[in-house]
């Protein structure tokens, strides 16, 4: 029996009401017959993880297609989620190091800020091209690990806590990498 287009948009609707942890039970639950919670989830995370992958990997394809292996491996990998850290940092942590394993791959080093227009959200301000160009070679001047967190801190808009949980290092030398990087900038 096939669910009326309006009853799914409404169940869509009040799921997307629902916090993570509750989402992430139902889609335990649900998985892999039912996707109704789990693409909540999808579509709660892709734009974000898209913008965070894009930053790393400078180009739209690549961060999709990353993006897109981040979801497939939380659908397969959803039952085995323990709630050690909050769903959003496990997500996070899965896109990050899909993200470092084609830098790796690819021996890519180059962000391209400007290609990012094309995927930030609405209620981002754009930049003019002169500020979009000294992003550019800021972004370009760190390296992998001080542009992650920044990536995760500016573009994420992760707490500390959170990055530190996802780049495995304590609070305090994320905190410090942060500062050191913008004090560094500011110089």
């Amino acid at each position: 029996m096939e669910i009326p287009e309006h009853d799914n948009h409404r169940v869509s609707e009040r799921l997307s009401k629902f916090d993570d942890i509750e989402l992430v039970r139902l889609a335990k639950l649900q998985l892999p017959y039912v996707t109704a919670a789990y693409e909540v989830l999808f579509h709660r995370y892709h734009r974000q993880l898209s913008s965070v992958c894009y930053r790393y990997l400078g180009s739209l394809e690549e961060a999709e297609e990353t993006v897109n292996d981040t979801m497939l491996n939380v659908f397969n990998n959803i039952t085995r989620f323990e709630q050690r850290a909050s769903f959003k940092t496990w997500i996070y942590k899965i896109a990050h190091n899909l993200s470092i394993t084609r830098l790796r791959k690819k021996k890519l080093d180059y962000v391209n800020i400007d290609e990012t227009k094309d995927i930030l959200t609405e209620d981002e301000p754009t930049d003019d091209s002169e500020n979009q160009q000294k992003m550019n070679t800021w972004l370009d001047s760190l390296s992998v690990e001080d542009r992650t967190i920044v990536v995760f801190r500016v573009v994420g808009c992760l707490e500390f806590s959170e990055i530190a949980e996802i780049v495995e290092q304590k609070l305090s030398a994320v905190k410090m990498r942060f500062k050191r990087v913008l004090e560094k900038h500011a110089s």
